[in-house]
């Protein structure tokens, strides 16, 4: 009976895993080429806060970037950033600006600063949050990729949202690679790895409050 009831348990893992592995649904647009992406810049989400545990737009536009700069092969630039490059090379500061003004001028500017710019989108009026990554092609925002989930594991937090950013970045990355030569392939998957060993850094130092430099001496 012990072993029934394990077994059991481990079905239920399994199924629940397969569940949350298949929430997400993406979508290519016809005539896209997501070979020839290199750099994408993170737009300002279209996003209201409902709930006291979800971030505010802010947090949430800067753990989009950082999920993409610690997970994606691809080169991620930051809101801040292109905020930064429009005022140097415009005098227009969009923080200044009403929402739709400023996305009129980050639509109009963003072609020099990065291939494509990525949208989130959370639907968050519900019980269960549906998140939605919406990538356009820099030059003309014509609509390259859609990338949604939505899970029972999923709830209104930073942690879950940033859970959900990653999965999409995984998966733009796996999905524009595929018709890569193999030259490119190994390419991004050193550019992955690479961000895999900063993340491993990161997390010892956070662990121990010392350097990786440190914790080499005193060996």
């Amino acid at each position: 009976m012990k072993k029934f009831l394990v077994a059991l348990a481990l079905l239920a893992t399994f199924l629940t895993s397969s569940v949350a592995m298949a929430a997400y649904e993406e979508a290519i647009e016809e005539d896209a080429d997501l070979r020839t992406i290199k750099t994408m810049a993170v737009g300002m989400p279209d996003y209201f806060k409902m709930e006291e545990t979800e971030p505010t737009i802010e947090e949430l536009t800067k753990m989009i970037y950082a999920t993409g700069r610690d997970y994606s092969s691809h080169d991620i630039i930051s809101y801040e950033d292109v905020a930064a490059s429009i005022r140097r090379d415009t005098g227009i500061d969009i923080y200044g600006l009403e929402a739709l003004d400023a996305e009129r001028i980050f639509n109009a500017n963003i072609a020099k600063y990065a291939d494509t710019y990525m949208i989130t989108t959370v639907a968050n009026n519900s019980g269960k949050p549906w998140l939605f990554f919406y990538v356009y092609n820099a030059a003309d925002s014509k609509l390259l990729y859609t990338y949604s989930v939505q899970s029972n594991s999923i709830g209104k937090n930073a942690k879950d949202y940033r859970k959900a950013a990653e999965g999409f970045y995984k998966q733009f990355d796996q999905t524009s690679e595929k018709n890569l030569s193999k030259e490119d392939k190994k390419n991004m998957q050193a550019k992955r790895e690479a961000k895999a060993a900063k993340r491993r850094v990161k997390k010892v130092e956070y662990k121990t409050g010392q350097s990786k430099a440190d914790l080499v001496k005193k060996k």
